[in-house]
């Protein structure tokens, strides 16, 4: 009994982010309200405030998932196209980021610079999901072990998920200060450098 209940409560709330994700992509954040998000997730607005403070705790809650599965993804893309050479492995991870993003804009558009920052947050408290005990352990066997405690290289790892992110917004959604394929030389460059 109790295990259905508990499934019961991850639906409801699965609902909730499900209706808050697509009114959010159709109206944008500041023009959906709660009773809007509850009325979609066909749930009562009571209900809304058993899961979540307010929207802004939602959209938090969307934009970890949402990063979760980004990265969840490029990690997968990215060893199953492992070299030898760690820095081309980061490469290959930053650019099933951007080809992530460059086919889903809307997703991109809704966390908009925020990607990879709720999820760094809370790993760095946790650090327990699968895909980042992956990457840790990636980093412990890599040459930057040999220079960076592991502080400092999930920090590197950090700043360059975060630089990839606001590369993406601004040259996916802005075409600023150009196209995402003609930022990409300069981002990987700069990625190579910060590794050498």
């Amino acid at each position: 009994m109790a295990g259905k209940l508990e499934q019961q409560k991850q639906e409801k709330k699965q609902s909730l982010l499900t209706a808050a994700r697509e009114l959010f992509i159709e109206n944008g954040v500041a023009k959906t309200s709660i009773d809007q998000i509850a009325s979609r997730a066909q749930v009562a607005k009571g209900t809304f405030y058993l899961y979540f403070r307010d929207k802004e705790d939602l959209l938090q809650a969307l934009i970890y998932r949402i990063s979760c599965h980004v990265l969840d993804e490029a990690y997968r893309v990215m060893d199953s196209r492992r070299t030898e050479d760690f820095t081309e492995n980061v490469i290959l991870f930053a650019d099933a980021i951007i080809e992530y993003f460059k086919h889903n804009r809307l997703q991109l558009r809704l966390i908009e610079r925020n990607f990879s920052w709720p999820l760094v947050t809370k790993q760095m408290s946790e650090r327990t999901d699968e895909i980042w005990q992956a990457l840790i352990r990636d980093l412990q066997a890599s040459p930057l072990a040999r220079t960076y405690t592991d502080d400092e290289m999930f920090k590197l790892i950090f700043v360059i998920m975060e630089m990839c992110g606001s590369v993406c917004y601004s040259s996916i959604i802005e075409e600023k200060p150009d196209t995402i394929d003609n930022m990409k030389p300069v981002l990987y460059g700069i990625i190579r450098r910060a590794l050498a």
